[in-house]
């Protein structure tokens, strides 16, 4: 049996995740490929809780790992 590509995350989904985010952050968001559920993993990792490795049983990689950098990027950009 063939398995189903996953569907990326569309605009609306990321921004229902995310809130408001700006065009360039949603673009490069978007050119991940990552679905909304690893959108979604990205945010929750960014929101710092300690828990979700262990939670999880691994590590941000892949395209979590790429949408993490973004929002965490925006971050460390907001902080200088």
């Amino acid at each position: 049996m063939e398995k189903t590509p996953e569907k990326s995350a569309t605009t609306e989904e990321i921004r229902q995740i995310l809130g408001s985010i700006d065009d360039e952050q949603l673009m490069s968001i978007l050119a991940t490929g990552a679905t909304a559920a690893e959108v979604m993993e990205a945010f929750e990792w960014l929101s710092g809780d300690d828990r979700l490795g262990t939670d999880l049983e691994h590590t941000r990689r892949g395209r979590v790992g790429a949408v993490y950098e973004i929002l965490a990027r925006d971050i460390e950009e907001e902080d200088r």
